[in-house]
């Protein structure tokens, strides 16, 4: 759990970081802000750390070693005082200029923030925060002047303009440290801003490797052309089988739930998850209460029937062959569902 409830703001610095490609540059800002009024304090909380939602974790990482992620080296001596946190920006400013070689890439603000009291995993610890400002909304307004009325505008961020951001919290420093970033980017954004900038990946946890499991399931049950009250057969069974199993095993779980004939799809399904959200599935793992709830609510209760018709099912695990029925018409050449109430 992340709480920033204590959160303060120590120190605050904003750079300006252009397109490689374009030859566009960057800027280096020579003030660092320490001295934050309760107001502002606010309005700072709930543009920059209000965002963050998810209780999924990453760390920095890298395919040969992690002293080789430089985001994560320049963050560990501003952790351990070997560099200034003024330093420490300006290496990640230049390291972030680096990674925006793309020609898509837009310029931006960055913003880097250094936090005291944050909570994360039960523990109390510092955070840096790096944000990066590419879009500002226009703020319309007015002024009196006895009794005339002008009006003009200005540009600003709210919290709709983070999308690029990470906060790295001072904890298991060897294993990467924990870091949680926002998920709203497009794959090529994540890519620029998540591998080639930062160098991380999601730590693999029971919690990240149950909410996959979860995911996994339902993306099968969405594929599998099975009647819908065959669905709901493996839906019951698969809650069984996690109320009575410690642990789970994937292996285990298809063999004893997923027809033969169905055992490579689910196997595809598997394969396509693990590649396309870099998670690697271990012999075992465990689910907890939260999960098993969250597993029937994944399977979606509004049923497209054709692009005209829908229903909606209340709860699809619940569905018994007394409820519907499903078939094919011979002479309409057309398929037909029967609903019993």
């Amino acid at each position: 759990m992340i709480d920033f409830s204590y959160a303060k703001m120590r120190q605050i610095i904003v750079h300006f970081v252009g397109n490689k490609a374009q030859e566009q540059g960057y800027e280096i800002a020579d003030n660092i802000i320490e001295e934050l009024d309760e107001e502002m304090t606010a309005v700072l909380n709930e543009i920059f750390l209000s965002p963050f939602k998810s209780e999924t974790t990453n760390h920095f990482s890298h395919s040969t070693s992690l002293d080789y992620n430089e985001a994560y080296n320049y963050i560990r001596k501003i952790f351990n005082e070997e560099t200034s946190f003024f330093e420490g920006s300006v290496d990640l400013l230049k390291q972030l200029y680096e990674a925006s070689s793309h020609p898509n890439v837009k310029s931006g603000d960055l913003w880097l923030i250094y936090l005291n009291e944050c909570i994360i995993e039960g523990e109390l610890t510092d955070a840096i925060g790096i944000f990066k400002v590419e879009n500002k909304e226009v703020f319309l307004k007015n002024e009196f002047n006895q009794q005339s009325v002008t009006i003009g505008y200005e540009k600003g961020i709210t919290k709709k303009d983070i999308d690029k951001a990470c906060i790295v919290f001072n904890l298991q420093e060897k294993d990467g440290y924990r870091v949680v970033a926002l998920d709203n980017l497009t794959r090529g954004e994540s890519v620029y801003w998540k591998q080639h900038f930062l160098g991380i990946e999601k730590v693999l946890d029971d919690t990240l490797l149950a909410e996959s499991f979860v995911n996994i399931c339902a993306e099968f049950v969405k594929k599998d052309d099975e009647s819908l009250v065959g669905k709901s057969t493996f839906i019951k069974e698969a809650q069984e089988y996690l109320e009575v199993q410690p642990e789970i095993n994937l292996e285990d779980f298809a063999d004893t739930l997923v027809e033969e004939s169905k055992q490579e799809e689910f196997k595809t399904v598997v394969a396509n998850y693990e590649k396309t959200h870099a998670v690697t599935f271990p012999d075992n793992f465990k689910v907890n209460e939260k999960n098993k709830e969250a597993f029937s609510k994944k399977v979606k209760n509004k049923i497209k029937i054709n692009n005209n018709i829908s229903i909606v099912v209340k709860d699809v695990n619940q569905l018994t062959e007394k409820d519907m029925v499903e078939g094919f018409d011979e002479v309409e050449k057309r398929k037909y569902l029967k609903i019993y109430y």
